[in-house]
């Protein structure tokens, strides 16, 4: 049985976008190589949250034409990840999460998807490095040096 890894936007972003700022450079090396290992060997989950802020991240932060960024994303991204609904339930999840660990809302929603999908690691530049969630998920930030 593989293990369920949840990735959140920055992840992709920087795996799929020519670095702006030299440091990105080595950003987009991690996010590549991290991307590379979990195929067939994880089972990678995202939500339909961070599907929508890699496009709009693509679109107006690095110019690329929305036709584009849906044909990336199409070719690139569902070719490796499940992309999850959030719903009502990932909602009072989230709820429970931000009062619990004072998380902000997105990524209490980013949380709550991973714990609906059964994942142990939730890898991401934007929370905690190594904070573990009710005994079962692990914050992973790859760019941790």
């Amino acid at each position: 049985m593989r293990d369920n890894v949840f990735i959140d936007t920055n992840i992709f972003i920087y795996a799929l976008t020519e670095p702006k700022v030299k440091n990105d450079i080595y950003k987009r090396e991690i996010a590549i190589d991290l991307l590379q290992s979990l195929i067939n060997r994880k089972e990678i989950f995202i939500s339909v949250q961070i599907i929508n802020e890699i496009h709009m991240n693509m679109v107006r932060k690095f110019k690329i034409e929305d036709s584009l960024v849906f044909h990336t994303l199409q070719e690139n991204i569902l070719a490796i990840a499940s992309i999850k609904e959030l719903s009502y339930e990932t909602y009072k999840i989230a709820f429970n999460i931000r009062q619990k660990y004072n998380i902000s809302y997105w990524d209490s929603l980013v949380i709550a998807s991973a714990f609906e999908n059964r994942c142990s690691i939730l890898y991401s530049e934007d929370m905690q490095n190594g904070l573990i969630l009710e005994d079962r998920l692990q914050i992973i930030n790859p760019f941790s040096k």
